[in-house]
């Protein structure tokens, strides 16, 4: 899912990019974005396996401090949770930035497509896109951090 967030960003940008200040704007938006994601992609905690716990679920020896997620299928720190927008686990505080980061970019192309809509009144069509993919964040975002097993 994460990846159509990525395409929208630059398809977005591609089509609103008449004027210098709305591409130099979504650039930098996409830079932050893209760097909050590569951040959870590669957030890994760090294991300490010489503390004894153990797993019924995965049925091995774990971390302390850690619980099962039963979508990956692994053992992960308590602090983390599922993120069905990446299809993996990560810390909650940094896929709540990397969600709110990717709201404000979607307000702005939203502003910018309605300023747009003044020259060019077909672009209007855009507006039902932005408002659904707002709608995906909010869903996903209470489907992630509801999540307590």
């Amino acid at each position: 899912m994460h990846y159509y967030y990525h395409l929208y960003i630059l398809l977005s940008g591609a089509i609103l990019s008449q004027y210098a200040f709305v591409g130099l704007t979504l650039s930098v938006l996409y830079l932050l974005f893209c760097w909050f994601h590569a951040c959870i992609l590669m957030n890994t905690p760090p294991m300490d396996f010489n503390t004894g716990s153990y797993c019924p679920k995965c049925q091995s020896i774990t971390g302390m401090g850690l619980r099962h997620c039963n979508d990956c299928g692994k053992c992960i720190p308590e602090k983390w949770v599922h993120c069905h927008t990446m299809n993996r686990c990560c810390d909650r505080d940094l896929r709540r930035r990397c969600l709110s980061l990717f709201k404000i970019i979607v307000v702005t192309i939203g502003i910018l497509n309605i300023v747009y809509c003044l020259e060019n009144r077909y672009a209007a069509l855009l507006l039902p896109v932005h408002a659904y993919i707002l709608k995906s964040t909010y869903v996903n975002t209470k489907r992630g951090i509801n999540i307590k097993e």
